[in-house]
């Protein structure tokens, strides 16, 4: 792709839902046009060039009802690659449980994503610690760059040191769609500018490794990413 960006395009092979090989349980994310929202679902299944069957979104613990030719666009991370592709809903059931067909994709964008591939932010975030730590909690940062694995981001404060557990939150903004995300890290690497005061910005530069995250947060970055790069 044009400009060195960190996802490349997969051969044609990969471009259909069976060559893929998604596990059934695999978290899709589906996208709603009106209203804008965005949502994590399962999948249960799929019938070859007819039908892929999802659960039924949930928002606040309470099911969300698709309209039928509803148009969506659906999210997922597959390894290293993300996948994309349009489709509508053709039919809810409530039969033994509520579930939803999706049209079958007729063609699926598939990017890979390299771990190391960074792109450049001035992200504000807040910092939180579970350590018994000097000083008031969240902490704010800037989140300078950004990887699928960890980011570089500077504060006036201490933020802890080498080994120590942070929950990194910031808000991102993914496919037109802000979401917020708190992303559990471990310090790796820790810069004191002994040039900037304490208290200003600047003063620490720390970098972190997510850890644990889950398939939603990844998918995420990896958007975040390749909409960044593009």
């Amino acid at each position: 792709m044009a400009g060195g960006s960190s996802l490349e395009k997969e051969n044609d092979e990969s471009t259909s839902l069976a060559s893929l090989g998604i596990a059934i349980g695999t978290i899709f994310t589906i996208e709603t046009i009106s209203p804008v929202r965005k949502y994590p679902v399962h999948l249960l299944g799929y019938s070859e060039h007819r039908s892929i069957f999802i659960s039924s979104p949930l928002r606040e613990g309470k099911e969300v009802l698709l309209d039928k030719d509803c148009t969506l666009t659906v999210r997922l991370l597959i390894g290293k690659t993300v996948c994309a592709f349009q489709t509508k809903v053709l039919y809810r059931s409530i039969q033994p449980y509520t579930y939803y067909h999706l049209a079958y994709p007729v063609e699926i964008e598939a990017l890979q994503v390299r771990n190391s591939e960074r792109v450049d932010t001035k992200i504000e975030a807040d910092i939180d610690s579970d350590f018994d730590i000097v000083g008031e909690w969240p902490k704010p940062a800037l989140i300078n760059n950004l990887s699928k694995t960890g980011a570089k981001m500077t504060s006036p404060y201490s933020l802890g040191d080498k080994g120590h557990e942070l929950l990194v939150t910031l808000q991102l903004s993914v496919s037109g769609m802000d979401k917020r995300v708190c992303l559990p890290s471990l310090i790796r690497n820790i810069e004191v500018n002994a040039g900037v005061e304490v208290g200003h910005e600047g003063r620490y530069v720390v970098g972190v490794e997510f850890v644990n995250l889950t398939d939603e947060q990844r998918l995420t970055l990896s958007t975040y990413i390749y909409e960044h790069n593009r």
